[in-house]
């Protein structure tokens, strides 16, 4: 089993995200659960999401409090999200351009990838009350940096979910996030350079 926790902002689209997630891998024949946590619900408050998947069925109905994968949707969230529980191997994927992430996660014990997901939201015109909504880029990003969904599931429930105006600058939305994950710090899985490239 695989769990992965979010972290985000009211507004930014963290449950959408998981909800999609959670679709994409329906379609590829995964067990999964998905599960948000409010607490103050208003936009720009923090936001928790949780998603698992695994090949059986999952009996667990409590929050992750180690993940495999640590999703941080905002910056501001960082100390947040790691104080709220982490293990050995967790990998952290952030919402923040590359050379303020090699700053901003110095000493962080992990592995640790960025994705800009914010001048992607920006511009593809993804706003709502002048708050980037950066959920799409993130469902290409997850894609790409856990392996447990593929690009091709994703815009699959991006055609079917999303608005007929909306599916062109969501695709590509999702495809930019899934090809703009940049390694921070190494991980040990196998480089996935290739797949990147695949879709670039």
């Amino acid at each position: 089993m695989v769990e992965i926790r979010f972290h985000s902002l009211g507004g930014q689209g963290a449950v959408t995200l998981i909800n999609m997630l959670a679709q994409a891998g329906d379609l590829v024949g995964r067990k999964v659960q998905a599960f948000p946590f409010f607490g103050a619900e208003r936009r720009g408050a923090p936001v928790m999401c949780f998603l698992r998947m695994d090949d059986k069925e999952i009996a667990l109905r409590s929050q992750i409090y180690k993940p495999d994968f640590l999703v941080i949707m905002s910056p501001s969230l960082i100390d947040a999200a790691i104080e709220e529980g982490t293990k050995e191997g967790t990998t952290v994927l952030i919402n923040m351009a590359e050379e303020e992430a090699r700053s901003r996660t110095a000493d962080l014990p992990f592995a640790v990838y960025s994705v800009d997901a914010t001048p992607i939201a920006l511009d593809l015109g993804m706003e709502v009350e002048g708050l980037p909504v950066v959920n799409i880029a993130f469902l290409g990003a997850v894609s790409y940096m856990t392996e447990l969904v593929p690009l091709e599931a994703v815009t699959e429930v991006l055609r079917e979910k999303m608005p007929p105006s909306r599916v062109e600058a969501s695709m590509e939305a999702a495809r930019r996030g899934f090809t703009s994950v940049v390694e921070i710090r190494k991980s040990k899985a196998a480089s996935r350079k290739e797949r990147k490239s695949a879709v670039s």
